[in-house]
């Protein structure tokens, strides 16, 4: 059998939903904008009692840059329900509640208009957002400064780009790197800087001394101690006194500085800035943590590559010195050796010219054109332990003569062999009178078994031969020298080089030293 439910007075009703509403309710007059009722969750809220909270304008609720804005959107505007965020809620003890404002149309009662409003305390919900907000700016600064350090060659421009990382689209509004000095003040210098409060570093002069009173504040205690440094909020922290009021300038009311070392050789701070009190949680505290080490280990692999560059340049410097004086030697040997048979005076040079020119052809580098030029000069060196009478012979050479002579490079080898030279020039030296086919000395090679340089310097010694007068032959015109290198081209000498030799010549891309004649 059901039970029979007394009715409830609709009157009941209302006064417990006013009674017991999560929300905090305020009732006010719209005529004269003053409260005339509030629930116990509006008491709980707002710090006042219900007595002190009677006869308040609601303005008086908000803090004083809102109350335009509350006059204007809901206190005026009341012909339907409406809702309204982005509005605080002036507690008695001073403090601002971030709230989220419901507003029901005026209604007549008591023959005046009112206006019921909830406000809804959104403190965690802004606490949540803040946070998730943190959590992605935190990944999107992290990627920043990971690609910087793929990307930056300098440290000033590494930590550059992870200040602007720091800032770029967060809640953080500035972002600087201070480097630790030396010198009787300590000085800390300012590397880099990114963010909105650029302005707070003009001219301001800091210290990491603890003798300097501009160095108890975070950056000099940071930077001296290596700690952790944060000030939840500007306005009423102890070590940020001499900073507050240059602070409230540049709208700053949080900070934190983290310290780095290089490694030992350096060390500093990175120092976030915050527009809001108490806005460092522990996951943005977390990646500049991070940061900071990346930038500690960023400048000490950027300074390591920097010496490295600096003891390359060092040792390709006095490479080159070497390289400029074992060239250099070669000058006076070339001299002596043209002494004794002036029928080849400036044959070797000349040679050197041709054979350069066709390395040139070929996009030979410079450090292998400078080894050929080098081989070239001195590539005949070894008739120096011929006599002058077989050299100047004016008649054809007997075979015994020829045997002499065909031991010329491997004589120059051995005087070249123990020379420091970067480039194989003995060797070269040795293998110019080798041919393709195997019929060259003296020992015979074949085809890839020649250097390169060896394959060039013979085409251009064969050239400069025959154009040139000998003891015991006029020279021949340059025409039929270059006929005869093409008849030689694939079997004695190299194809490519003689196509070059005689394409640059006949085109006049390269033009013969000028023999003298004898």
């Amino acid at each position: 059998m059901n039970a029979v439910l007394e009715s409830i007075e609709p009157q009941s009703l209302y006064e417990l939903a006013w009674t017991c509403a999560p929300g905090a309710m305020f009732a006010f007059d719209v005529d004269s904008g003053t409260i005339v009722d509030v629930n116990p969750f509006a008491e709980a809220l707002s710090g006042y009692s219900r007595g002190e909270l009677l006869g308040l304008e609601i303005l008086q609720m908000h803090p004083v840059a809102e109350r335009e804005r509350v006059n204007s959107e809901f206190v005026r505007l009341h012909q339907q329900p409406s809702r309204y965020a982005g509005y605080h809620l002036l507690r008695h003890d001073g403090q601002s509640v971030p709230v989220v404002i419901t507003c029901s149309k005026s209604e007549v009662v008591a023959s005046r208009p009112v206006l019921v409003c909830v406000y809804s305390d959104v403190t965690e919900l802004e606490e949540r957002e803040h946070r998730l907000a943190t959590k992605r700016w935190a990944i999107s600064a992290y990627a920043g400064a990971a690609s910087a350090l793929w990307q930056k060659h300098t440290s000033e421009s590494l930590i550059e780009a992870i200040c602007e990382a720091i800032t770029r689209e967060s809640v953080y509004m500035f972002a600087w790197v201070g480097i630790a000095e030396d010198g009787p003040s300590r000085p800390v210098r300012v590397a880099a800087a990114s963010g909105s409060a650029l302005g707070y570093l003009k001219g301001l002069r800091m210290s990491w001394s603890s003798d300097d009173p501009m160095g108890q504040g975070p950056t000099g205690i940071c930077i001296r101690k290596r700690q952790l440094q944060i000030v939840d909020d500007t306005e009423t922290s102890p070590i940020y006194a001499a900073w507050r009021e240059r602070a409230k300038q540049f709208g700053i009311r949080s900070s934190i500085a983290i310290p780095f070392n290089n490694n030992g050789a350096s060390h500093g701070a990175l120092h976030v800035y915050a527009a809001q009190p108490y806005a460092f949680e522990s996951v943005a505290i977390q990646v500049f943590q991070h940061l900071a080490e990346q930038i500690g280990h960023g400048m000490h692999a950027i300074e390591q590559e920097r010496l490295l560059h600096a003891e390359q340049e060092r040792l390709a410097k006095t490479e080159r010195q070497l390289t400029e004086a074992l060239s250099a030697m070669v000058a006076p040997i070339v001299t002596a050796m043209e002494m004794r048979d002036p029928y080849t005076a400036g044959h070797q040079m000349r040679v050197a010219d041709i054979a350069c020119a066709i390395g040139k052809e070929k996009g030979w580098s410079d450090a292998q054109l400078q080894g050929l030029r080098v081989a070239s000069m001195v590539h005949d060196i070894g008739k120096i332990s011929i006599s002058a009478d077989v050299l100047t012979k004016p008649t054809r050479l007997s075979d015994a003569d020829w045997e002499v002579i065909h031991d010329h490079p491997d004589t120059g080898f051995r005087i070249l062999k123990d020379i420091p030279f970067p480039w194989p020039v003995a060797e070269i030296v040795r293998q110019h009178h080798e041919r393709l086919d195997g019929s060259g000395y003296p020992y015979g090679l074949k085809a890839d078994a020649i250097l390169p340089e060896a394959k060039v310097l013979a085409v251009a010694d064969v050239v400069e031969a025959m154009v040139a007068d000998r003891p015991y032959r006029p020279s021949i015109n340059l025409d039929s020298a270059l006929q005869e290198i093409e008849r030689q081209a694939g079997t004695k000498l190299d194809a490519e080089d003689v196509r070059i030799c005689a394409a640059m010549i006949r085109e006049q891309r390269f033009v013969l030293p000028k023999i003298a004649m004898r």
